[in-house]
């Protein structure tokens, strides 16, 4: 048997920058860590980052 910790949340995407950083504050605060705080956050900045360079890439290829 494993045993895991879940979070379960309801995000109202009328408001979602509220919304996510609740999410990710409520993550964290389940992390004991600092490190793995941090590693979390440089993970999510990483995949935002590539989120970004995707929009962008297909931005530039619905212009051309």
């Amino acid at each position: 048997m494993k045993v895991r910790q879940l979070l379960e949340c309801t995000i109202d995407i009328s408001q979602p920058l509220q919304e996510l950083s609740a999410v990710i504050s409520a993550v964290l605060a389940a992390l004991p860590d600092v490190e793995q705080r941090a590693e979390l956050l440089r993970q999510l900045d990483d995949q935002i980052t590539e989120a970004l360079l995707a929009l962008d890439n297909a931005d530039e290829e619905a212009a051309a």
